[in-house]
């Protein structure tokens, strides 16, 4: 079972600790030096405490997280967005912003992971807890359920990759797949990414030209003018390429 974490109550004892170790450190010192010593860690101890811990007392609060089991195989990939290692990011959560905050997004089951400063610990935040988050530049939010509906899916977030007058998301997502050869030892971490347009009120799936266009029939032509002559690349470079198009897209509307 795994154990709540409540990093403030725990961080205002051991910050406690650190300063009566120092009056009694000081009280049986009885030079200068040391007295100038013990003024200077103080100062530290709170400098500590106020940017570190105070005004971080909502978001260290959470279930301790366990790295997902690999069963005994040799595993390929990892379950997080981007990176194996921890990225730094920001999150709207409780109610308060929180910047510089060293994070995971294991995708596959949707927990989003902080790592506790000075104590190297990781937490899992609580979902409802959550409005939006970056990783980078990389900005994931909730949509309406209604949308959600729409769309068919249950995911709860969804990278929100251009926004004008229309709008381009993406839904990101991993799979833990064992290897069907019973000899073979091992298991895969695949991504797949889906994405959508959502255009006024509607919802359309954009995972290729002939989607984007037929979602965007009102310029049509124009836009296979620009796909062309700007030899975007949707099968290797879906992404980058449904992005330019849409930007594209809401200049001609201007016109």
């Amino acid at each position: 079972m795994r154990k709540k974490f409540r990093f403030q109550h725990f961080s205002l004892h051991k910050l406690t600790t650190i300063i009566c170790f120092l009056i009694c450190h000081v009280a049986f010192s009885q030079s200068e030096a040391d007295s100038a010593l013990y003024n200077q860690s103080l100062k530290n101890v709170n400098a500590f405490y106020k940017n570190e811990i105070k005004e971080n007392l909502h978001l260290y609060a959470g279930n301790e997280y366990v790295k997902p089991s690999a069963l005994g195989q040799k595993v390929n990939g990892f379950p997080y967005f981007l990176s194996d290692s921890l990225l730094e990011g920001s999150i709207y959560y409780d109610g308060s912003f929180y910047n510089g905050v060293s994070i995971h997004y294991q995708i596959f089951n949707e927990k989003l992971i902080v790592n506790v400063p000075f104590y190297n610990t990781l937490i899992e935040l609580h979902n409802e807890k959550i409005k939006f988050f970056f990783i980078g530049h990389h900005e994931f939010l909730k949509i309406p359920p209604d949308a959600a509906s729409a769309l068919h899916t249950n995911k709860l977030y969804y990278e929100r990759l251009y926004s004008g007058q229309e709008t381009l998301w993406a839904i990101r997502e991993k799979r833990f797949i064992l290897s069907a050869k019973a000899e073979d030892q091992s298991a895969n971490y695949f991504e797949y990414d889906q994405y959508f347009l959502e255009k006024g009120s509607a919802f359309y799936t954009v995972g290729s030209k002939k989607e984007l266009l037929n979602a965007l029939s009102d310029r049509k032509a124009e836009l296979k003018k620009f796909i062309r002559q700007n030899k975007l690349k949707f099968k290797n470079e879906t992404e980058s390429s449904l992005i330019k198009a849409i930007q594209y897209y809401d200049q001609t509307k201007n016109f």
